[in-house]
């Protein structure tokens, strides 16, 4: 299946990622290679607040709904960046925290549903950079509160499905010159070990009974390549990434369902021109399947964890800075999309059965950076 999702974004400083062979004219960009933290121009601390909503439309005509599922997730990140500057060994650090709720609500002829869910993850990171090579060690906790619905005493259908999670990523990348071109490579390692317990509660009483624990451990492999070209004001960039199927190894026992995450890739063409204390950049990524970033784990597990390899989507990135070269630099963003997809019935993920579902999302943020 290949569903396509059209995003126009526009940014002014975007915090993303987007840097694999050389470092960005925009100081608060963030490298995804490590190895090239050392070609910064310029050093910079920053701060960023910013604030994300998705709606979800998914059609599901089974069980006498009316009107589908509807979903609502309200996400508030806080970011904290410091990168040093090169040629020489070159330090960076990044804090990231995110959270917030998501609302599935539902109806039939007779009755309306609705379930509050909660979800926060905290993201904190490293790397130095050795000029030839660079390595990168990040750690990040993810708690996901799933809790499910149905019905009335003494019929009432409940159970909460908490998650709590502790990835661990890796990287080791290079960058270099060949002639008047530019190299990158990376190679990643993440993994995750952590807990799911699944609660019961009495249908006569609506009391919370039993609780079960299952541990879990998740493990996947990457790497990255990019091509691309710097010259004083312009500079060009392609590249793509590539991760293994996420493996999830739980108890058989496990009540839930939990499904491993197919392969996914991220294929990304960067475009930026500067003129002194401006820039201007354009990112295009065409990504397969659900390949993410370990600071956006939240959206990555609540929206596009149905993903197959096969699926498809365009991401389009229109950025502008102020302020890139020393001093104060104040920035903000705001970004939309709309994405169709058809997804498994999320009620009952064991039949199979598919209903297309359209996702609204939008975002903005401010972000406020000194850079030297």
């Amino acid at each position: 299946m290949l569903f396509f999702i059209s995003i126009l974004t526009f940014l002014v400083c975007d915090s993303g990622y987007a840097q694999i062979t050389d470092s960005s004219f925009f100081p608060s960009m963030k490298n995804i290679n490590p190895g090239v933290a050392h070609l910064r121009q310029h050093g910079f601390i920053g701060a960023e607040l910013s604030k994300r909503n998705f709606k979800k439309q998914h059609d599901v005509t089974n069980y006498g709904l009316i009107g589908g599922i509807k979903t609502d997730v309200d996400l508030q990140k806080t970011t904290i960046y410091r990168a040093g500057k090169g040629p020489g060994i070159t330090f960076e650090a990044l804090y990231d925290q995110e959270s917030g709720s998501q609302v599935d609500s539902s109806k039939t002829s007779t009755v309306s549903r609705e379930t509050t869910s909660d979800a926060k993850s905290t993201y904190l990171g490293g790397n130095i950079d050795f000029k030839y090579f660079g390595i990168s060690y990040a750690k990040s906790k993810y708690n996901f509160l799933y809790k499910f619905r149905a019905g009335d005493v003494p019929t009432l259908s409940a159970h909460d499905i908490d998650q709590q999670l502790d990835y661990t990523n890796m990287k080791i990348g290079t960058a270099f010159r060949v002639g008047f071109l530019r190299v990158g490579l990376y190679y990643l390692n993440q993994k995750s070990t952590g807990d799911y317990a699944y609660s019961f509660y009495d249908p006569s009483t609506g009391n919370k009974g039993s609780t079960e624990n299952y541990g879990a451990t998740t493990s996947a492999n990457g790497y990255g390549v990019g091509l691309g070209s710097t010259f004083p004001n312009f500079r060009i960039e392609t590249s793509l990434e590539k991760m293994s199927q996420i493996k999830v190894n739980i108890s058989d026992l496990y009540p839930g369902e939990l499904n491993d995450t197919p392969a996914s890739s991220r294929l990304s063409v960067v475009g930026e021109l500067k003129f002194t204390k401006i820039a201007f950049g354009f990112r295009a990524r065409q990504i397969k399947g659900n390949f993410y970033d370990l600071e956006d784990i939240i959206s990555a597990n609540l929206l596009y964890k149905n993903l197959t390899s096969d699926d498809s989507r365009l991401e389009t990135t229109f950025n502008f800075g102020f302020g890139i070269s020393k001093g104060f630099s104040f920035s903000g963003f705001y970004t939309q999309s709309k994405i169709t997809t058809s997804e498994v019935d999320p009620i009952s993920p064991s039949s199979g059965d598919k209903y297309d579902a359209t996702t609204n999302a939008t975002a903005m943020g401010l972000n406020l950076s000194y850079v030297y």
